[in-house]
């Protein structure tokens, strides 16, 4: 505004001639700007390595997101480091990136800065309430349950005046926790999906402490501490089911059953609806619309001191009509993330959308290369040209890769979600509740992100894909072509199980209630078995397009999912994996006894019941010698016990995968990581645009050449007006602002 202040002075309107000219270029450079400003810069939350010995404060609290589209309440991570002059950081969704090294202890202490004055001592059961109780579940990684304790249950504050409640969680991540990627979360049951889908989540990146087993593999890249390593982005997919503020009244409007039809059994239970929905054929009561946690919970809306607002700025392509739901990648709509043409940048997807699967449509003109799933490196990458690029990965779910694309050009990254579009259309997609498929007439595809390719450099510097990974270890061991003897499928430790079979099997199911193997979840003390540390046990998976999520230990798939294995491939590690078909997984309780939660990752499936636990017994708890922790009446049997104990230990011979693969691409390695500052301003997402600054800085160089053009033509002429008067016209404040912004 000030240079164009400047560039409308006195002494302009006296050039006549030169005048118009000189507005027609301004009208040129601003509209180029507004062009090139359209594209939002990618960015990521700030990283933060978790010392050795350090504490670290987390807090949850209520907070606004904005975004160049729109704008809502929310909830949000802040994080405050140890020293006496640590301050929180601002509060943000996704929260900070956790860097955690392996070998290191360290202590974060959870603290709720909720408001809610309606507080029950009833327990939740298998229903949506108390959305502002707190724990924190570090999904993936591969510690024992006693740290990752999800049946902590923090209340939150009564009066705004008291002190945030506190629990101290202490973590100590294994000498040989391998390196990846995961996230951190919410996990109070009968909140879950609520508090993830409003906020609460943040990435997590598990690293050595140093090069050597990299060095060792000849996998360097893979070391994000390194020099010579792949750049890589970190990006935290979320969703958001946003009804706009004139439509979310909190008062009861009609709305027929039927247009509930496909919700979940929560959401059938009335017929109204929250606000002006129905007047567009639309659902506010959606059990994940932010207006239904609004209107529906009034301790929370109450004490808060938060008004329910979204709003939906005029110029987005966002859905008109106020009601939509969108993809965020990092809590930006649609950024653009730069790579440099023909070099390999290394991308890590976290779905954190808490109940959608999310099926990929990348560019076909690219080269995507699948390097795992879960944190876990497969034995070989996988080029998803062999798919038409395309991935489907489960709410929950991680995903590593590398793009390259040799063409200088734009591209979009789009999601599938209607039968039809996909050239891996399975049978069961259409039962999959893939994002951008809801019941809402939302549109489809919906966009994710855009990579724009440029010659210049952006800090790729690989051209080649990997040839190794690092060795995997011990809980990690292959366990396809073990001896059958130490594969033990037999659980007659079974609490409960629809059939009363003694297999060891876990089945979800929707039909008449949300459970596990016919139950809903109805005890902590209650497993649904038994299992002996250090043994490898098969299970029966049928998921029914449900999302099967185990803590503690990662499960390894028997055989392939999907045609050409397009979801899953034998061999390959999962914490965290659906699909319609049934299928064989194994896993290793390889190091930690005590309960092992596992649920449904569709995440409103899960607080309304798809949910159950088992227990790992050490050995001495299996011998007798020492009593286990669960409560009397859910011990195992003497006689369960015998046959738990008659099973052969794994010996960990299982034949080792090659190094190097011949016939087909190599065995994966990864990168490192550039890390962009992800700055908040009063509790909004700040988003920095780097062709903003190139715009504004191109305007001021053109203008000024006008100017210095304008002044000589005019001394050339004789003019009397130049000089002393364009500075009389303009103040000097002015230019030393002008100055200053530049």
């Amino acid at each position: 505004a000030k240079l164009l202040k400047l560039t409308s002075t006195p002494y302009f309107t006296s050039i006549h001639k030169p005048r118009h000219t000189i507005m027609f270029i301004q009208l040129i450079i601003l509209a180029f700007a507004f062009i090139l400003s359209q594209a939002i810069e990618f960015a990521e939350p700030d990283i933060v390595t978790l010392e050795h010995g350090k504490t670290y404060y987390l807090r949850a609290e209520y907070c606004e997101i904005s975004n160049t589209e729109f704008r809502m309440s929310g909830r949000c991570w802040s994080l405050k480091g140890p020293g006496e002059n640590a301050e929180y950081s601002v509060a943000s969704s996704p929260g900070p990136t956790l860097k955690m090294i392996a070998g290191t202890t360290f202590s974060i202490v959870l603290q709720n800065n909720f408001v809610n004055s309606v507080q029950s001592e009833e327990d939740c059961h298998n229903s949506y309430c108390e959305m502002d109780k707190l724990n924190l579940h570090t999904h993936g990684l591969h510690i024992s349950s006693s740290q990752d304790d999800v049946l902590v249950d923090l209340k939150p504050r009564i009066s705004s005046s008291d002190v945030p409640n506190e629990y101290t969680y202490t973590y100590t991540i294994p000498e040989d926790h391998y390196p990846g990627v995961h996230w951190y979360h919410p996990h109070n049951h009968g909140a879950v999906s609520h508090q993830i889908h409003f906020g609460l989540f943040g990435a997590i990146i598990t690293e050595y402490p140093e090069a050597t087993k990299y060095d060792e593999a000849g996998c360097s890249e893979l070391y994000t501490d390194g020099d010579s390593a792949y750049q890589t982005n970190i990006l935290v997919f979320s969703s958001v089911y946003a009804v706009n503020t004139d439509l979310c009244t909190c008062e009861q409007g009609i709305l027929d059953v039927a247009t509930l039809e496909g919700s979940s059994n929560a959401a059938r239970e009335g017929a109204a609806a929250y606000g002006r929905c129905a007047e567009h054929g639309k659902n506010c009561f959606h059990q994940y619309s932010a207006c239904y946690e609004y209107c529906a919970f009034e301790g929370s809306r109450d004490d808060s001191d938060l008004d329910y607002d979204v709003e939906i700025t005029s110029d987005s392509d966002i859905d008109t009509d106020g009601i939509d739901q969108f993809g965020l990648v990092n809590g930006i709509y649609n950024p653009t993330i730069t790579i440099t043409q023909s070099k390999y940048r290394r991308l890590q997807f976290v779905n954190t959308m808490h109940q959608y699967y999310i099926h990929y449509k990348f560019p076909t003109e690219c080269t995507i290369l699948l390097l795992g799933y879960d944190g876990i490196f497969f034995d070989y990458y996988r080029n998803l040209n062999d798919f038409s690029n395309e991935l489907l990965l489960s709410s929950g779910s991680r995903a590593d890769l590398l793009i390259k694309c040799d063409a200088i050009d734009t591209y979009e990254v789009v999601t599938i979600s209607l039968d039809g579009q996909s050239a891996n259309e399975e049978s069961d997609f259409d039962t999959l509740e893939r994002f951008g498929s809801d019941q809402d007439d939302i549109d489809d595809p919906k966009k994710l992100f855009t990579i724009s390719v440029v010659s210049d450099n952006q800090g790729d510097s690989i051209s080649d894909p990997p040839t190794a990974i690092p060795e995997r270890p011990n809980y990690l061991k292959d366990l396809q072509n073990i001896d059958d003897t130490e594969i033990d499928n037999n659980c007659a430790c079974n609490q409960y199980s629809g059939d009363g079979s003694d297999l060891c099997y876990i089945h979800y199911s929707s039909k008449d209630l949300m459970a596990v193997n016919n139950e809903e979840f109805s005890d902590k003390d209650r497993y649904l078995t038994y299992m002996i540390q250090d043994r490898v046990y098969e299970f029966n998976l049928k998921t029914d397009r449900h999302v099967h999520h185990q803590h503690v230990y990662p499960f390894q798939v028997m055989e392939n999912i999907g045609t050409g294995g397009f979801i899953a491939q034998a061999g390959d590690f999962f914490d965290t994996m659906g699909a319609e078909s049934e299928r064989l997984v194994r896993t290793h309780t390889a190091d930690f006894s005590g309960y092992m939660m596992l649920h449904c990752h569709i995440l409103p499936h899960e607080d309304e019941g798809m949910m159950a636990l088992m227990y790992v017994l050490s050995a001495s708890e299996a011998d007798g010698t020492e009593t286990p922790s669960p409560s009397k009446n859910t011990l195992p049997t003497e006689d369960c016990l015998a046959d738990l104990k008659g099973r052969r230990a794994y010996s960990g011979s299982s034949t080792p995968a090659p190094t190097v693969n011949s016939g087909k691409p190599s065995k994966t390695k990864g990168g490192s990581s550039l890390f962009v500052d992800f700055q908040f301003n009063d509790l909004n997402l700040k988003q920095h645009n780097g062709i903003w600054i190139f715009s504004i800085i191109t305007m001021f160089m053109l203008l000024t050449l006008c100017n210095t053009c304008m002044i000589c033509q005019a001394r050339r002429g004789g003019s009397k007006i130049m000089g002393n008067r364009m500075y009389g016209v303009v103040d000097e404040k002015d230019i030393d602002y002008i100055d200053e912004d530049i």
